[in-house]
């Protein structure tokens, strides 16, 4: 029989062990050294401006972005980063927020990547160097769309933090990809080699005219008025997916010469490589209109060759059958 007295014992014991499950879910979850929302990396949010270099490694492999003039160059590739890509980073980096106390058992870190750097280890490296101080962390395996486990090195505590922070260290994944964006409208005339076939070249007189092939073999034509046109459009958002210096002993074999209204002259130069397609090229300038753009895009393209998308490739140094 349960007696009033029976039942007001139960309902203190009910209270303590609620009291005791709260005091200790609050322990796991709120350490004192890692206080929940607080920030993984104190201090960089003040400094991010202040970044020289920022730095991935792991299992040997890493990329190193670094700050030269008013921009930022990815030092393995020698060239231009992505910014913006980079700016997520840093500011991902500062942004950084504890939302879980996890393992400081060094046994379990494997578990969620955050084991100290070393060949075997999973986790990447991040060092983002101020000139007061670098600010370091380890970061392990992506939860979601949210966050990442993360340790600071040297620290016991493990961490689930947010937000989610890019960790890639291929250093194609962070050059500035932008190569050309040309509009068809501004395309004169072309002339384009293929690696195999002939020759062919095409213009018109206005903007609004179609291009026109040049020269035809006798007894051959046009397929149609606007066949060639689309050309004209192979320079718009021209992106690379790698960048290398020039190599010495790989020559090109296919070429296509570009001249706009406005006096810009584009020569791009291609080659193939198994399932990989390459081009280098030149930027001049007959007239004052394009002399500034020529320059900064010859600047980008000296000394240097571009990994394309196979299909843009195979657009730019068509042969001269796919229109008559």
């Amino acid at each position: 029989m349960i007696t009033p007295r029976r039942l007001t014992l139960l309902a203190v014991v009910s209270l303590v062990v609620i009291v005791a499950a709260g005091w200790l879910a609050s322990r796991h979850t709120v350490p004192e050294s890692a206080p929940s929302g607080g920030a993984v990396l104190p201090g960089l949010k003040a400094k991010i401006n202040e970044v020289t270099s920022l730095r991935l490694a792991s299992k040997g492999a890493a990329v190193t972005l670094e700050r030269a003039g008013d921009g930022w160059i990815v030092r393995e590739r020698n060239y231009p980063a992505d910014t913006a890509k980079l700016r997520k980073l840093l500011l991902g980096l500062a942004a950084l927020a504890v939302a879980e106390e996890k393992t400081r058992d060094p046994a379990n870190y494997a578990q969620l990547g955050v084991e100290d750097a070393g060949p075997a280890s999973s986790s990447v490296l991040i060092e983002a160097v101020t000139p007061g101080k670098p600010y370091s962390l380890l970061v392990g395996h992506a939860v979601g769309g949210t966050g990442n486990f993360v340790r600071v090195p040297g620290e016991a505590q493990s961490l689930f933090a947010t937000p989610q922070v890019s960790s890639d260290i291929d250093p194609k994944h962070w050059i500035d990809t932008a190569l050309t964006d040309i509009t068809a409208d501004r395309v004169k005339a072309l002339t384009v080699t293929p690696s195999t076939g002939i020759a062919w070249q095409a213009a018109r007189d206005a903007a609004t005219d179609p291009l026109t092939l040049q020269g035809l073999p006798k007894g051959r034509k046009q397929r149609g008025p606007d066949v060639v046109t689309p050309v004209a459009a192979l320079l718009v958002g021209l992106h690379a997916e790698d960048v290398h210096a020039l190599p010495s002993d790989a020559p090109a074999k296919a070429r296509v010469i570009v001249h706009s209204f406005d006096g810009l002259e584009i020569e791009l130069a291609g080659r193939e490589d198994g399932d990989h397609r390459y081009i280098r090229g030149t930027a001049t300038s007959t007239g004052d209109a394009a002399a500034k753009e020529a320059a900064a895009l010859d600047a980008k393209l000296k000394g240097r060759e571009f990994e394309i998308p196979r299909y843009k490739y195979d657009a730019l140094f068509r042969p001269l059958s796919d229109f008559i």
